[in-house]
């Protein structure tokens, strides 16, 4: 589906709703964090989610990420559902996500799947990778061969070595697939989850200078910049964003600019966009 502007704008105002849930949440329990990519140029450029975006990114070390899984649910109340391995165990998603009760925001990837579809922002956990490169490349190739067999565990999603769950199988080599399809076959789903969350944490106890989603190289960012965020104004709140923020994104975003010719506007127009009750 395509948005209309007047739903575009209504999902922002729900989107900064969230935000300043889990900004509270994460004052109150000293638990730093940052926004990070699409939307910190957001915050540098617009002061808030850029115009045609239609999510918020939010950033966490490890350690503050598990922080504020423990604390999060207790604080949410009946308004907002916090969802990840623990609290819904078919959650194709290995971060977690905040999202609002009676709502949808149905991705089509995932709109066959049994999960709570509610409009949600993104919390990714954030993990030291090691400073030699060899060393990065191996971390993250591990790294994301134990992400998709967290996937792979609840709904294939390729081509080959299974069934394909979703309209367009995501692109997998067959030996890739078969690797999947062996480990799902012996370990169960928690086995795996716990194994994924070593590897991503590998070097989470060395003194290293990056740190990263472990996804793709452009997503790692220097410690000292998050660890020391400075705020900037974010859809009318003071939002923590990673220091030295303009090297950072253009670091991400080697063609960083203001404004975007619009056939470069993309955002992830959902499948199904319900604001149910929400004000």
């Amino acid at each position: 589906m395509k948005y209309r502007e007047q739903d575009l704008e209504r999902l922002h105002t729900v989107l900064y709703q969230i935000l300043a849930q889990i900004d509270s949440i994460c004052k109150k329990h000293s638990i730093p964090y940052f926004i990070q990519g699409g939307s910190a140029i957001g915050a540098f450029y617009n002061k808030g989610i850029v115009p045609w975006d239609d999510d918020i990114d939010v950033g966490m070390t490890r350690d503050n990420y598990n922080r504020f899984l423990e604390v999060a649910p207790a604080e949410l109340g009946d308004k907002y559902f916090l969802e990840w391995f623990g609290s819904e165990e078919n959650t194709p998603f290995y971060f977690a996500k905040v999202k609002v009760n009676n709502t949808l925001f149905v991705e089509d990837i995932w709109k066959n799947m049994d999960i709570h579809h509610g409009i949600f922002i993104d919390i990714f956990p954030y993990d030291r990778i090691p400073d030699n490169k060899f060393c990065q490349k191996i971390h993250r190739l591990k790294a994301k061969f134990w992400i998709n067999c967290f996937i792979g565990k609840e709904i294939w999603i390729w081509r080959h070595c299974g069934e394909c769950k979703i309209d367009t199988p995501l692109p997998k080599s067959w030996i890739s697939c078969a690797a999947i399809k062996a480990v799902c076959s012996v370990m169960s789903r928690k086995a795996i989850y716990n194994k994924m969350c070593r590897v991503l944490g590998r070097y989470n106890n060395k003194d290293t200078e990056y740190v990263n989603i472990v996804r793709m190289p452009k997503d790692q960012i220097r410690r000292k910049y998050i660890e020391n965020p400075v705020n900037m104004e974010f859809g009318g709140m003071q939002i923590p964003v990673p220091d030295c923020v303009e090297e950072y994104l253009r670091h991400h975003y080697p063609n960083l600019r203001p404004v975007l010719p619009v056939e470069e506007q993309i955002n992830h127009a959902p499948y199904k966009l319900d604001f149910g009750s929400e004000q």
